[in-house]
């Protein structure tokens, strides 16, 4: 069986507790992996975290070039790990792999998209031509 951890403050760390919870593979009807059971003290540890890192890390100070380069960096880790990201999804909710693979081809190209918007903040709203989508 698997094991996973959470992210907190760029560690990779167990729940404060140590409780954890076995994931279902709902196709296979077994458990698949076992997951930190966060607690309230693991999410005020992560938001401590998030809090310190947007006051004191880099990212606040950061030019949106920059900002869009790490997101095309995060699109290039995305499409690399492709694979096992598609893997984990349909071990944890039974997703279909071709369903997957279709998707993890566009969440790079969304990020890639996205971060070419980064430094091009400009007060408008550019219209799209699908009647079935607000922006």
């Amino acid at each position: 069986m698997r094991r996973f951890q959470m992210l907190i403050n760029g560690e990779r760390v167990d729940a404060a507790d140590g409780q954890t919870f076995a994931s279902l593979d709902p196709f296979r009807g077994e458990d698949w992996a076992e997951i930190p059971r966060g607690s309230k003290a693991d999410a005020d540890r992560a938001v401590a975290a998030a809090r310190t890192a947007f006051e004191d890390g880099p990212w606040r100070r950061m030019h949106p070039g920059e900002r869009g380069a790490l997101m095309r960096r995060l699109a290039a880790l995305i499409a690399e790990n492709a694979g096992e990201l598609a893997e984990i999804e349909v071990n944890d909710n039974g997703k279909l792999v071709a369903g997957m693979g279709g998707q993890l081809r566009y969440i790079p190209k969304w990020y890639d998209y996205f971060s070419g918007l980064a430094d091009k903040i400009q007060g408008a709203v550019i219209p799209i031509d699908k009647p079935d989508m607000m922006n």
